[in-house]
């Protein structure tokens, strides 16, 4: 038995380290993705980010083409579109710019801005709410979802359960004392010297400690999904004449902000 005992001792050395190694090739190799998705997101949130300023941007340029806010709430409300959040965002922004429209005359003109104005807000609204589809960098032939704020809070919900479950459970300290456990004699000479305390390891999970994803402070705006602009047309064309007639000069002055020229 006495012979077999060097063997044995090979062996369990072996595993031990072995299962150190896993350990170790675990526990940082998951930090590592997390931080790595991490870094991934904020790229993200940032070009939705910039999508939603840009929608915003023309939400302003139909809000100032309509002249009076308050009948845009009014028309928002009938087509069921709660915007009562949007002129305080439009507010910061300045007007998306564009090459009017041609008509025969001053009011078609204004009426067919509105249209074009309305449809590309929707459109812009509709890119960053629920992506637009691109062309996939790895494949030319395929297209992909590009970046959306649908996509970016579902991935800070994913990313923030990841977080979670490596703080809780995957903790340095608990990682540690599980691999102290496996050398009990070593656990034991570092008690006899003084290893660490509670307090320590505390301090170790708080500082390498994960932080969720705060999605509000990502300040990616709210915004409402307008409705197709067949289903508004008529809607949007009586207000556009009530504007023309009470309020021409304050629309021409609109008409010339909004254009590119």
């Amino acid at each position: 038995m006495g012979l077999a005992m060097p063997g044995n001792k090979n062996f369990f050395d072996a595993l031990y380290n072995e299962t150190m190694s896993e350990m170790a090739e675990n526990f940082f190799g998951r930090r590592r993705d997390i931080e790595a998705r991490l870094e991934g997101f904020a790229r993200i949130a940032l070009e939705v980010r910039t999508l939603g300023v840009r929608a915003i941007r023309r939400w302003k340029t139909v809000i100032t083409l309509l002249v009076d806010e308050a009948a845009v709430q009014d028309f928002c409300s009938q087509a069921g579109i709660d915007a009562s959040g949007v002129p305080a965002l439009a507010a910061a922004e300045d007007c998306w710019r564009f090459r009017l429209p041609l008509a025969l005359t001053r009011s078609g003109r204004y009426r067919k801005s509105v249209r074009y104005a309305y449809q590309a807000m929707r459109q812009a609204t509709l890119d960053y709410l629920e992506g637009a589809y691109g062309t996939d960098p790895g494949n030319p032939l395929r297209k992909i979802q590009l970046p959306n704020y649908a996509m970016v809070k579902d991935l800070a919900e994913t990313i923030n359960a990841e977080v979670s479950a490596v703080n809780c459970c995957q903790s340095p300290s608990s990682v540690l004392a599980y691999a102290k456990s496996l050398d009990p004699a070593a656990l034991d000479r570092e008690n006899v010297a003084g290893g660490f305390t509670g307090e320590d390891m505390g301090k170790i999970d708080r500082d390498l400690c994960f932080t969720p994803v705060n999605f509000a402070a990502l300040a990616l705006p709210a915004l409402p999904k307008p409705p197709p602009l067949e289903e508004v047309r008529s809607r949007l064309d009586a207000l556009s004449a009530t504007m023309f007639d009470l309020r021409r000069e304050d629309v021409l002055a609109a008409m010339a902000m909004v254009s590119a020229r």
